[in-house]
């Protein structure tokens, strides 16, 4: 009778294991051990948790004090069990960072042993292996010129690619650096013509991978300003004394036509008339 007993316990226990086994979900991501700074960190994973679950992909910096919150990107898990999503590393600084799973509530036993929900992700700077000499800031008809070197390189090979304002590629170039007599930095100079105004990022490869993004700004050229003249007339506009104008400039007032000012007062022409006669009347008494 025990035994029978003892068998049917293990067998209950058995069943509670198994029980448990199936509703433990697996979760899995994905991300590169080590990245450039301006590459952005490609996670991916899979998971058996039922369509719709919901989850956080969170960005983290380790530091010696509490992990700095970078980014997060929000998961729904959909009918291919399986998700992808980027961060940007632009603007980081170089170190080690962490990628790993949030949920809203704790999982608990839900995750299987098997569940990988962390990665650690090194990222590292290569921009000071480029030097640009060209303007940032260009003119439409003169752009885009893209010149620099790579510091004590010699000659080496480049890939540039160029994206445009509205996200266009300009098909990546291959480029050859060339040296001057007495220096070790490789130089390059290229002018890839463009017709719109806005940003343009240029991004530098080469046979170790990414090494750097440089954003340059066109615009139309700057309009020609004209500076204003002082002492310029001003007209007057209604009644005689009243100027509309710039302050400070020379007022010429213009007087109606059917005003003109007479060159002789009328009691002067009566006085003339009075004398002219007065003569008139001695010389007849005199005659």
């Amino acid at each position: 009778m025990r035994t029978h007993m003892r068998s049917i316990v293990f067998l209950l226990l058995c069943i509670l294991c198994l029980a448990q086994g199936v509703l433990a979900y697996e979760l899995v991501i994905k991300a590169p051990g080590e990245v450039r700074v301006g590459a952005p960190i490609e996670v991916s994973g899979n998971t058996t948790f039922p369509v719709g679950t919901e989850f956080d992909l969170v960005l983290y910096r380790i530091q010696t004090t509490a992990p700095e919150i970078i980014s997060q990107k929000s998961i729904v898990v959909d009918d291919s069990k399986s998700f992808e999503t980027t961060f940007s590393t632009i603007g980081l600084d170089p170190g080690e960072y962490k990628v790993e799973v949030r949920f809203p509530a704790d999982p608990g036993s839900k995750l299987s042993s098997g569940s990988v929900t962390m990665r650690i992700v090194k990222v590292t700077d290569r921009s000071g292996e480029i030097v640009i000499t060209s303007a940032r800031d260009q003119v439409l008809g003169e752009a885009l010129r893209i010149e620099g070197y790579v510091p004590r390189a010699g000659v080496v090979t480049l890939t540039m690619k160029v994206t445009g304002p509205q996200g266009a590629v300009i098909p990546p170039e291959v480029i050859r650096t060339s040296t001057v007599l007495g220096k070790e930095d490789g130089f390059f100079s290229r002018t890839v013509p463009v017709n719109e105004r806005g940003n343009y990022y240029v991004d530098f490869s080469d046979v170790k991978g990414y090494i750097t993004t440089v954003k340059f700004t066109v615009d139309e050229p700057a309009g020609v300003t004209v500076s204003p003249i002082m002492g310029t007339p001003e007209t007057t506009v209604g009644t005689p004394g009243t100027t509309v104008g710039t302050p400070g400039t020379t007022a010429v007032s213009t007087l109606p036509t059917t005003q003109a000012a007479s060159p002789f007062p009328v009691a002067g022409c009566i006085a003339g008339l009075l004398l002219l006669a007065l003569v008139s009347r001695a010389r007849e008494k005199r005659r």
